[in-house]
């Protein structure tokens, strides 16, 4: 069974107590269920903590057999830069 593809809109796990936050950039030309498809150098929505200034997020890893622009696929549990990972959402689903 495959992973789910990962939509603008989906989330990127919390990690070392900063908070989940949404992908909010995908693919230009290739959408599932009216979404953009999520590849990897997408960028999430920057997280902060107290006492730790905001820092950027962007998806690490992707398929290594599906490609969207050039890009690997983000698929649900590949890794953000900078800790945790993607859950996606994706009718259709991709192997890794």
């Amino acid at each position: 069974m495959g992973q789910k593809f990962v939509l603008v809109g989906d989330i990127g796990t919390e990690h070392d107590g900063f908070p989940p936050t949404p992908v909010i950039a995908g693919s230009g030309t290739v959408f599932m269920d009216g979404k953009p498809v999520a590849r990897v150098g997408d960028p999430l929505e920057p997280h902060d903590k107290p006492k730790h200034p905001p820092h950027p997020r962007a998806i690490a890893q992707g398929s290594s057999t599906i490609l969207i622009d050039g890009k690997p696929a983000a698929l649900t549990g590949h890794s953000v830069d900078c800790g945790g990972v993607v859950i996606g959402s994706g009718s259709g689903e991709g192997a890794t």
